[in-house]
């Protein structure tokens, strides 16, 4: 006799655009930590290589024409080309904006509670690139950003929170 054929789910298919290689970078942590196999979510993470907010959202609107994804959203700062324009196109394509004020850095050093206030995307760059060892886009400073420390962060930060609801994903055991 024949087995009965599995029934299977489709999964809850997920884009994220990061604005350039820090964000890819701390997505595809983020999406290691977080979402696990066979949990029902299928997380495609893309870079749209800079050039600025509006660039990054017509990236991510672009690419959800070629796919039919469950989400869309971006991962993107605020210090440049983010404006009603852009957030009015965000809005019109169904793209989720996670915004960075001003810098993906400002968002990694309050996740470790430091102080952001008052500086710019500069002095955060560099602050950040001091404190852990190297830039953003460097793998390896990730190691200061562990599961734990990360959901122990999300209860503060809109931007943590929202992007794990997005995936789908839960925080696993710590």
């Amino acid at each position: 006799m024949s087995k009965p054929p599995v029934r299977r789910q489709a999964a809850r298919t997920v884009l994220l655009v990061g604005e350039g290689d820090a964000e890819v970078v701390f997505l595809q942590h983020f999406k290691a930590l977080y979402v696990q196999r066979g949990s029902g979510v299928a997380v495609t993470i893309k870079n749209a290589r800079g050039k600025g907010a509006a660039h990054v959202v017509d990236f991510a609107r672009r690419q959800s024409i070629n796919a039919a994804y469950d989400v869309v959203a971006v991962l993107l700062d605020a210090d440049t080309d983010w404006n009603d324009r852009t957030r009015t196109a965000a809005k019109r394509a169904k793209v989720h904006v996670l915004l960075c004020e001003p810098c993906l850095e400002s968002l990694l050093l309050q996740v470790r509670q430091h102080p952001v206030e008052g500086r710019s995307a500069l002095q955060l760059k560099q602050d950040f690139a001091a404190r852990y060892g190297g830039p953003a886009h460097d793998e390896k400073v990730l190691r200061h950003f562990d599961g734990e420390t990360l959901t122990a962060a999300r209860a503060r930060l809109v931007v943590l929170a929202t992007l794990l609801a997005l995936m789908g994903g839960q925080p696993r055991a710590v």
